[in-house]
């Protein structure tokens, strides 16, 4: 395995070689799964491989060859949820292999728990039905006023309120049972 000063001081050429070939086709795979098309996975890749190395170079990065590996999975998997929540595109399988995450604890621990986290989240909307998700997916991702939901859902602002409201309680009913039957 590489030390940290060793893949500082590799050759760019190799060390990136390297990871595209650790990481690409594992990449591909997720988009795909996630709503996503091979163009994105390589837009997503070349962005997240590029974040990493200046956080590599920057000394931001604290660990071997192998966590590198699980650093820019998890840089990829972020920016691709970005991406699809700018988008509006929400609909995430999120598959995960946490095996990942063995080692050292540093920031890739953490990662790995906000990842469980947004997972558990995922699977708790998909639960709450579907117009509670639109309601909410238009107010908190595409920021849309309650009298511009109101107004396409054929409602009034003060009932769009209280079923917000509603479906905010549903929500968090749903995912504090996922996290307790979880622990």
């Amino acid at each position: 395995m590489e030390s940290l000063k060793d893949m500082r001081n590799a050759d760019p050429e190799r060390l990136l070689t390297k990871v595209y070939t650790d990481n690409f086709s594992w990449l591909q795979g997720y988009i795909l799964k996630n709503s996503g098309t091979l163009e994105d996975a390589a837009d997503v890749f070349q962005e997240s491989v590029s974040a990493a190395w200046l956080n590599l170079r920057a000394g931001k990065f604290r660990g071997d060859a192998e966590q590198l590996n699980a650093y820019v999975r998890q840089i990829c998997k972020y920016k691709w949820i970005n991406q699809l929540k700018s988008s509006g595109r929400i609909r995430l399988v999120l598959k995960d292999d946490l095996s990942l995450f063995e080692g050292e604890a540093d920031d890739t621990e953490q990662l790995a728990k906000q990842l469980e986290q947004n997972q558990r989240l995922n699977e708790s909307i998909a639960r709450i039905g579907e117009k509670c998700r639109e309601l909410l997916g238009r107010f908190y991702f595409k920021r849309q006023s309650l009298a511009k939901i109101a107004a396409a859902m054929n409602n009034t602002e003060e009932s769009v309120k209280t079923i917000k409201y509603r479906c905010m309680m549903r929500l968090r009913k749903i995912y504090l049972e996922r996290q307790h039957n979880d622990e």
